[in-house]
């Protein structure tokens, strides 16, 4: 039953684009209720899945009748509670997406192609996160890098939209790459590309190479072949420096935007958690995961704060919250990680959906008389100030810590533990943070929202650290091996909390005092802020760099100039 609801999930968009390309010419915009009508039976199709793989255990299904020599290649389904959930995820958000394009690419030429493109990138997202073999996972994986660059490339009229697909075209190459690499090195170590045999292999120590390295040093081939698609990872997830191609996202019409920010930019998180009793196995790997995480989704959201448009902040908000998700894969959260890749596909593909009738708000807002949108900061008060302070910094914390206690998490005591109440009271304090800045509205109404949002946080991560997880990794003991994997030394890791913490205390510090008037910078750090600010502002010159590469010595003169009028 559930390969049959599968299967109707996986052919609806296939099924939609070949009847789209076929009758174009003679319904017009009329196919675009093809396209819909078959999201909408895939999206039922998926739910009913999910609800199915809950009540048993994981099927897999192989096609029969493949010659011995190609037996490698044989085609496989893997129909689990991860592919049931990214299935949900994928056809809800793709629905949406038919529907919203139904209208707004309304008198385009390629309105035909358009959604022919669409449901057939539906049709191959569905299907990597189904396949039960790591070569047809390649076949899907890069199927989607050519996918996305017809789609980037949509409208060929305009230099920029074609730049954009070269692009990411050229970047997208280097993970494929990675992958085939990565894929062909595991079928040297262990004879076999089937996921469910792959696993049960990689869980029996003695049956995993290990290679000698110089004289004294010897790494695993697990090790290595999850070094290498780590390339893959930071792709198709868009981390720092692989970031460059998704700023001409904003390129393409905006359902194009929005099905890459919720969809195939996932695709780094969905392909760690795949693998991840291959990861699981290579501490080495997580922790490099997890600087590139952090790096990435510091760059992210720096970058983003700076940028004057919303579509270019939508993009680099992207960035920072893939960094955030791939932090959390190195941190062994794997379900948390998906859980982030959900919640942020769905919510980014209503904001960029929801970007145009914005950006039409802002302006008409700005023209209007006596309009004025920056507020004058208003006057410091101490107490005030300090007992704000204390509410978004220490009442998160310890609201946290008292729900911790009383729901008792035992799946992860010790780092686990920490690193979950660490997240939560981060995101806690940054959203009272926000709503005690709404000096506009009611302050009752910003207080029992400020209350409405912590218990929300709170409990929406005690579920996620415990609930969720069993529920993605239902094997006693698997999820706390992953956190045993990834743990850090308790000395460095104490000081690496600590040291966070700091900062996190020092930033909101420093951000209260402005909001305020106060000005808790010496005038050095001032003039380092205003060329980290504008430094940031161009995406720290990585977008540059790589045009230059690419044959455009205008920018890089462009580039060095900023460069050299920021160091004034």
């Amino acid at each position: 039953m559930p390969f049959t609801l599968a299967f109707i999930a996986i052919g609806a968009p296939l099924l939609a684009s070949g009847l789209i390309t076929a009758l174009g010419a003679l319904l017009g915009e009329r196919v675009a209720k093809i396209g819909i009508g078959a999201l909408a039976v895939a999206a039922v199709a998926a739910v009913l899945t999910l609800y199915q793989t809950v009540h048993q255990e994981p099927v897999v299904l192989r096609l029969p009748g493949m010659p011995a020599l190609l037996a490698f290649a044989t085609p496989t389904w893997l129909v689990d509670r991860l592919a049931a959930v990214m299935m949900v995820l994928i056809t809800a958000v793709s629905l949406v997406i038919h529907v919203y394009s139904r209208r707004y690419m309304r008198s385009d030429p390629g309105y035909v192609r358009f959604f022919t493109l669409l449901s057939l990138l539906t049709f191959v997202l569905l299907s990597l996160v189904t396949t039960g073999n790591l070569l047809w996972l390649f076949i899907c994986w890069h199927a989607m890098t050519w996918l996305l660059r017809a789609l980037l490339s949509f409208d060929d009229t305009r230099p920029a939209a074609r730049q954009a697909g070269r692009t990411t075209l050229y970047v997208h190459g280097i993970g494929d790459a990675a992958l085939l690499i990565g894929v062909a090195w595991l079928y040297a170590a262990f004879g076999t590309l089937d996921l469910p045999d792959l696993f049960q292999l990689v869980e029996q120590p003695s049956l995993v190479p290990t290679f000698r390295i110089a004289t004294d040093w010897e790494i695993s081939a697990v090790t290595v072949a999850t070094l290498v698609l780590v390339a893959s990872v930071m792709t198709k997830s868009a981390q720092f420096p692989f970031h460059v191609w998704l700023s001409g996202t904003i390129e393409a019409p905006t359902p194009v935007s929005a099905m890459l920010h919720a969809g195939i930019v996932n695709a780094g998180g969905f392909l760690v958690n795949r693998l991840a009793p291959l990861y699981g196995m290579a501490p080495t790997t997580l922790y490099l995961l997890f600087i590139i995480g952090a790096l990435t989704a510091l760059i992210g959201a720096a970058t983003m704060l700076t940028q004057p448009s919303i579509k270019r902040t939508l993009v680099y908000s992207t960035m920072g919250q893939m960094g955030y998700m791939v932090m959390e894969c190195g941190l062994g959260a794997f379900a948390l990680a998906i859980f982030h890749l959900c919640a942020h596909g769905l919510f980014k593909a209503t904001l960029f959906l929801n970007s145009g009738s914005n950006i039409h708000r802002a302006r008409i807002e700005f023209k209007l008389p006596g309009h004025h949108p920056v507020r004058e900061a208003s006057g410091f008060s101490l107490m005030t100030w300090a007992t704000g302070l204390a509410v978004t910094l220490v009442l998160p914390l310890v609201i946290l810590l008292i729900a911790h206690g009383l729901v008792h998490v035992p799946l992860f005591e010790a780092q686990g533990a920490v690193i979950f109440l660490f997240f939560a009271w981060v995101t806690s304090a940054q959203a009272v943070f926000s709503l005690y800045r709404l000096t506009e509205v009611a302050s009752w109404k910003v207080s029992a929202t400020m209350l409405a949002t912590l218990a929300f946080i709170g409990l929406t991560y005690l579920w996620a650290g415990e609930s969720f997880t069993h529920f993605l990794y239902p094997r006693p003991g698997e999820p706390a091996a992953y956190f045993q994997a990834a743990a850090w030394p308790w000395g460095l890791f104490e000081v690496f909390v600590a040291l966070s913490a700091v900062l996190v205390v020092g930033v909101w510090v420093i951000l209260y005092g402005r909001a305020h008037g106060l000005r808790l910078l010496p005038d050095w750090m001032e003039t380092i802020h205003i060329r980290l600010y504008v430094a940031f502002l161009h995406g720290l010159y990585v977008e540059d760099a790589v045009q230059s590469l690419s044959g455009s010595p205008a920018r890089l003169r462009r580039c060095m100039s900023e460069t050299t009028m920021t160091g004034r």
